[in-house]
């Protein structure tokens, strides 16, 4: 009977210690239940030429408070958002502001101003608030001229006014914003991209290349090489059209008269093979007639 009871008495001993292991895990998960926050999480991405721009930042809102001077002090830094530090990643090299930064991810920081504001991309990015902030670990820092705008309630990072080769990261809030300029060279990760994809010595990557060069008057004589390789290696009537027109360009119009006609009777074999008109027709008889003028 003893020994039963001593038995008893451990399961007992046991279950009490799962039970309270139980309770542990409830409170832990209770207390870390998701709830709204004051300032929620945002990010974005946003692809200008060839290059990627992501951010991470937390968004607090004005809620009848003034912020610049007041709850965001003049000539004081700031983290450029709520919580985490304010991140930006870049895919390749850029300007900011006119300046260099190397491809990576960086946070960031303000420091408002009633004249020029200070915007800094800095190299360490394990911060919380900007008690950790030190100049020396700036990749770059530049100053910009703050703008009216209509009133934001919640902090607002956006990428606007995109081209090929540049846009705008604009900073509003309350009744600022802070266009920053960004410029990237498409260029010349568009010509690495050539590069790369001519090793493998395709048709249409000859073609492709041969497109981007004449289009953007990088290099006519290289266009002219890549068209006329690309249709050794496969004749194509598009491809034959994107001859005629570089030729075009080029100042032979004898010789994008004849690319032309060869692009229409490739384009007229292949579609009648699928029981359709070829409907480029017309397009490429304008032009021929275009470039037959004196």
């Amino acid at each position: 009977m003893f020994k039963q009871l001593k038995k008893l008495t451990i399961v007992m001993r046991k279950l009490q210690s799962i039970f309270l292991v139980i309770c542990t895990l409830m409170v832990t998960n209770l207390m870390a239940q998701e709830l709204p926050q004051p300032s929620p999480a945002a990010s974005f991405k946003q692809r200008v030429g060839l290059t990627d721009i992501s951010m991470e930042y937390s968004r607090p809102s004005v809620k009848g408070r003034t912020i610049w001077g007041d709850l965001v002090p003049y000539d004081k830094v700031w983290r450029a958002g709520a919580n985490k530090n304010t991140m930006i990643t870049f895919s390749d090299d850029v300007k900011v502001g006119g300046k260099e930064l190397k491809a990576g991810t960086y946070s960031v920081f303000i420091t408002p101003s009633k004249d020029n504001w200070t915007v800094a991309f800095n190299t360490k990015t394990d911060m919380w608030g900007a008690d950790g902030y030190d100049t020396k670990n700036d990749a770059a820092s530049i100053s910009v001229r703050a703008k009216a705008t209509e009133n934001v309630e919640s902090l607002k990072y956006s990428v606007e006014d995109i081209t090929d080769n540049s846009a705008m990261l604009v900073m509003s809030w309350e009744k600022i914003a802070l266009p920053i300029k960004i410029e990237v060279d498409v260029q010349k990760k568009a010509m690495a991209n050539i590069e790369e994809a001519l090793k493998d010595d395709r048709w249409r990557a000859y073609r492709s290349a041969a497109n981007y060069l004449a289009d953007n008057k990088i290099d006519m004589a290289k266009a002219k090489e890549y068209i006329a390789k690309s249709i050794e290696l496969k004749e194509n009537w598009y491809s034959y059209w994107v001859q005629a027109d570089i030729l075009a360009d080029s100042g032979d119009k004898k010789g994008a008269i004849k690319s032309a006609k060869k692009s229409i009777e490739l384009g007229e074999a292949s579609y009648k093979e699928s029981g359709r008109t070829f409907s480029y027709k017309k397009d490429l008889e304008e032009s021929i007639a275009k470039w037959s003028k004196k």
